[in-house]
């Protein structure tokens, strides 16, 4: 009659053979890793363009804003505006031979040259030898500077396809105060700033976020 060798023996069997042959078991194993990569957009707007109204004869406001008539025009003072050209997000702009209540007005434009749709969040007037007169007509400061139609405009990538507002035209405008000296050279420049589409931040904000 057969007699089975229990299980329990068997594995104990097993076990010492093996160890006798010197058999060892391993566990391999390996990670797997997912390599991504991500390029992000750049947000960056230049000015393109800036032409000064002063065809020769001093411009004047329209609509006149004064109660007496409307002066006869004269050729006395100009206006003359440029872009950096080291750093095109820059407008430099001169009034020469100004004087009191001299008005002027330059045809801006300003393109979203990068990657990333943007809003013009809002400006800044860097005066370079004059204080800012705080409105029209105020005798705070010697001229009165203003960026019309710009703040708030969307533009796309100026390399997206046709149809996408990609610049935007606006206008600088010009009052000089009473407090203006004679003989005198006024210089400035105006610097927007731009954010992606979907912040919002201040201008304070803005300008302290940018490079």
């Amino acid at each position: 009659m057969t007699r089975r060798i229990p299980l329990v023996v068997l594995a104990a069997i097993m076990l010492f053979v093996l160890s006798t042959m010197g058999v060892a078991y391993a566990l391999w194993a390996e990670a797997l890793t997912i390599d991504g990569t991500v390029y992000t957009g750049e947000v960056y707007g230049e000015w393109t363009s800036c032409i000064c109204n002063d065809d020769v004869l001093d411009p004047l406001p329209n609509p006149w804003p004064y109660s007496y008539p409307i002066p006869v025009r004269k050729d006395v003072g100009s206006t003359s505006c440029s872009i950096d050209p080291n750093d095109p997000r820059i407008m430099h702009l001169t009034i020469l031979n100004g004087y009191p209540s001299y008005w002027g007005n330059c045809e801006v434009h300003f393109a979203n040259t990068g990657t990333v749709p943007i809003i013009i969040r809002g400006y800044r007037v860097v005066p370079e030898n004059f204080t800012l007169a705080s409105k029209n007509g105020a005798e705070d400061g010697e001229i009165w500077v203003k960026y019309w139609d710009g703040v708030g405009a969307q533009l796309e990538p100026c390399e997206a396809p046709e149809g996408f507002d990609c610049e935007n035209a606006a206008s600088v405008q010009f009052h000089v105060e009473q407090p203006a000296l004679e003989n005198f050279e006024y210089k400035f420049d105006v610097v927007v700033c731009i954010a992606q589409w979907n912040e919002s931040p201040t201008l304070d904000a803005c300008l302290a976020a940018t490079p």
